[in-house]
């Protein structure tokens, strides 16, 4: 377990002028025609990059960054470089000859260009962008109400981690993109395909037919009870749905792994020590924001359920802080969901309702009959006639084709509609989690795998805390609710901007190339007024 791994990626938009890069500026400026000048500062301003306006009001301007399935055609990038605006005159070359510090340099008057600068983000100045959260500006509805609302699906927990790497980023993909959902790039399915490899070590796939969307969420929970079953069972399962609340929104989500093993309890251990502790001691505790809810767990004849996530990559360096962040908020989502389904306070009737199913309607015949021959439980008492069954290949189907004659007329099968089954699935949630959502472990694992062959590139352990995740939770459902608007990244991250396809396009990178240029003009400025203040000394 490594718990103290850095980044050393630099910002995206580059550091601040060195006083050589200033110099070099005022000799640049010193040499443009004046009237030149004036209008070239303007339009940098004003306009964070060159490009051409179509008829059709679209954008021509050439993407420099590379994004797989976001264009047929090939692109290049370099994710260390920012491609800065370019004036509209000619500039003088671009490595004039040098000149000393003390020798006399006339600086030009900027102060024309500032002031339209200050007046123009006075008055609330925004740059014109193809796309953006202006673009549905027309719109006054929260993105839960737009993107999340009946008769669109509930929340899913992708929904919810995608505002750690970059919220602005995910505004883009729910209003530009087709179904608000990402195109799926060879790296994604290189990655599916290790996730049902996984699966396939634990479970047994097998095809069932559904007719109606209630058989189609009865699957689910026959899935969701066959998991518990296998945890049970072998201490291990894969690809668990679960589903829980948060602010009063139903969300679900897939686990990858829930398991009966600690991963770490070394670590667990030296963290329950720390407790101990004088609490005004930095320690492990602070370092991993472990809150009261951290506590001992008195010695159980029932073992614990700990969660689990795992994560392919296609590098095999080490995991920076930046990726590991959104996978850490993902599995502790997962945790509460699975706290919540223990403790019993997931009401899953209301579930249903969210999903727009009818509890109380049966199921079809058709996959009654397909679920009874996998499930014996679906039979009452009374078993069916041994001469039913037959030898061989065709035994299955006879067996469904005579669960399926049966299944109206006889009332011979058990958990026909929905509502019935939830109470199978509460009995195997007690089952499951004896002691309640006392039951969970509180230490959580995200392990990341090469997506080529699955091997193991890097593990991160770290405990439960309620108090980062309600934070982040309500820093971003904020959001989700209208509160306020997306925002994009912090310039020490800009460098996600590299693996953007709205990079471009984004408003917020935008205006941070601006603010960058203000700086810069702002520092030349002020080396001017210092340096006829000393003339005139």
């Amino acid at each position: 377990m490594d718990a103290h791994e850095t980044s050393d990626y630099e910002s995206n938009y580059g550091s601040d002028f060195s006083p050589e890069d200033e110099q070099l500026l005022i000799q640049l400026v010193t040499r443009t025609n004046q009237a030149c000048l004036s209008t070239a500062v303007t339009d940098v301003l004003t306009a964070p990059s060159c490009e051409t306006v179509c008829s059709d009001g679209r954008s021509s301007q050439t993407d420099i960054f590379n994004h797989s399935g976001s264009s047929s055609s090939a692109r290049s990038y370099n994710r260390d470089r920012f491609q800065a605006p370019q004036a509209v005159c000619d500039l003088p070359p671009p490595f004039p000859e040098s000149v000393a510090f003390d020798a006399d340099v006339t600086y030009p008057d900027l102060s024309h260009a500032l002031a339209t600068l200050a007046r123009s983000r006075e008055k609330g100045a925004v740059v014109e962008t193809p796309t953006g959260e202006s673009a549905g500006s027309e719109d006054d509805r929260s993105p839960l109400q737009r993107f999340r609302s009946i008769p669109k699906r509930p929340l899913a927990v992708s929904d919810l981690t995608a505002g750690a790497w970059c919220e602005l980023q995910y505004w883009y993909t729910l209003t530009e993109l087709p179904d608000g959902r990402r195109t799926k790039t060879e790296a994604m399915k290189g990655g599916t395909k290790i996730h049902k490899k996984l699966e396939d070590e634990v479970h047994t796939t097998v095809k069932i037919d559904v007719i109606t969307k209630e058989d189609r969420f009865a699957l689910k929970l026959w899935n969701f009870i066959q998991g518990l079953r296998t945890l049970r069972e072998n201490g291990l399962t894969r690809e668990l749905e679960v589903w829980g609340v948060v602010q009063d929104n139903f969300v679900n989500g897939v686990v990858d792994v829930v398991s009966h093993e600690n991963p770490n309890p070394d670590f667990e251990r030296e963290l329950l020590g720390q407790i101990q502790r004088d609490p005004n001691q930095k320690s492990l505790i602070d370092f991993f924001g472990v809150d009261g809810n951290f506590t001992p767990k008195a010695p159980s004849p029932c073992p614990l359920v700990y969660v689990g996530e795992v994560k392919t990559r296609g590098s095999l360096g080490r995991v920076p802080k930046y990726v590991l962040r959104p996978a850490k908020i993902q599995v502790m989502l997962y945790h509460r969901f699975l706290s919540q389904i223990a403790a019993g306070k997931l009401d899953f009737l209301a579930l249903l309702c969210r999903y727009g199913l009818n509890a109380d309607r049966p199921l079809s015949d058709q996959f009654l009959a397909q679920i009874a021959d996998i499930h014996d439980e679906v039979f009452h008492d009374s078993p069916m006639d041994e001469s039913s069954d037959t030898n061989g290949v065709g035994e299955s189907s006879c067996r469904e084709a005579t669960v399926a004659e049966n299944v109206a007329s006889s009332g011979q099968l058990k958990y026909q509609t929905l509502r019935e089954l939830i109470s199978l699935v509460k009995a195997e949630v007690e089952k499951t989690f004896p002691e309640g959502d006392g039951s969970m472990g509180q230490m959580l694992r995200v392990q990341y795998v090469h997506r080529d062959d699955g091997s193991e590139i890097d593990k991160h352990d770290f405990p439960v805390s309620s108090q980062v995740l309600d934070g982040y939770l309500k820093g971003y459902m904020s959001w989700w609710q209208g509160e306020r608007k997306a925002v994009g990244v912090d310039i020490e991250e800009a460098f996600k901007c590299g693996y953007c396809q709205f990079a471009q396009s984004c408003s917020w990178r935008n205006n941070m190339a601006d603010e960058r240029m203000q700086k810069a003009l702002e520092r030349v400025s002020a080396r001017r007024k210092k340096k006829n203040m000393g003339e005139d000394s």
